[in-house]
């Protein structure tokens, strides 16, 4: 006849549930246990106190701790079944979720954008004047407002000594849509990449039609030492 292996039976005191373990699982000095049904924890001591060598001091009672084995009933007529390691808890990857969610928004942006116009069709007056909508619409066909442009014709323009003194001549050119006038010259005055001196003087001219273009002359006291070259520019 084969050896009946021992059977501890153990019952949940908050719930009542019944349990039947291996008695080994249990230990010489019992542990901590948890019932399944209604997650109750407990110290279960052995059946029999195991063999020690007798001792003068008394050993102190086992702290609670976490649960080394979980009480897991099994299926209605399979049996009551022996004790296993609880499984770990299941981690959350917030990496996938943020990564989910970055793509959304791109998707909602786009069809923003791809449909703007319908959006703005069904938005009421009061929100398309507040955001600005119908300016923005209007703006690129709005007509352009003429606008004069008169500056130097830097090709032709160069200072030359006549009867010893230095005399700029050169000529007003109006680039722009609109008739326009000028009234001072200015000079700077360079030695390299160094700004020597800056001076201004009075020039009127105009009323120059758009693309015309006038000469003008102007006497220019002595340079400052060193200059290399003067730079004109009008306004």
């Amino acid at each position: 006849m084969g050896h009946t292996p021992l059977i501890m039976q153990l019952t949940c005191s908050n719930c009542g549930a019944r349990y039947a373990v291996d008695p080994m699982a249990i230990g010489p000095t019992g542990r901590t246990v948890q019932c399944v049904r209604c997650s109750h924890r407990w110290f279960q001591k052995p059946e029999a106190p195991p063999v020690t060598v007798p001792s003068t001091e008394t050993p102190p009672a086992p702290a609670v701790t976490a649960p080394d084995i979980v009480i897991r009933p099994s299926a209605p007529g399979a049996g009551l079944p022996a004790l296993t390691t609880p499984p770990p808890p299941k981690k959350r990857n917030w990496g996938t979720w943020i990564a989910y969610a970055i793509v959304l928004v791109v998707l909602l942006g786009g069809a923003g954008y791809a449909y703007r116009d319908q959006i703005k069709a069904r938005l009421p007056a009061s929100w398309r004047a507040l955001l600005h909508l119908d300016a923005a619409r209007a703006t690129p066909n709005a007509p352009q407002v003429a606008q004069a442009h008169v500056g130097i014709d830097m090709a032709t323009t160069k200072i030359d000594l006549i009867d010893g003194r230095y005399v700029v001549l050169g000529e007003l050119i109006n680039t722009g849509s609109a008739p326009g006038s000028t009234r001072r010259l200015k000079l700077v005055f360079r030695a390299g990449e160094q700004v020597l001196a800056e001076r201004a003087m009075p020039l009127v001219e105009g009323p120059i039609a758009p693309g015309a273009r006038r000469s003008f002359s102007l006497p220019l006291d002595e340079p400052p030492s060193g200059a290399t070259n003067i730079v004109p520019t009008v306004d």
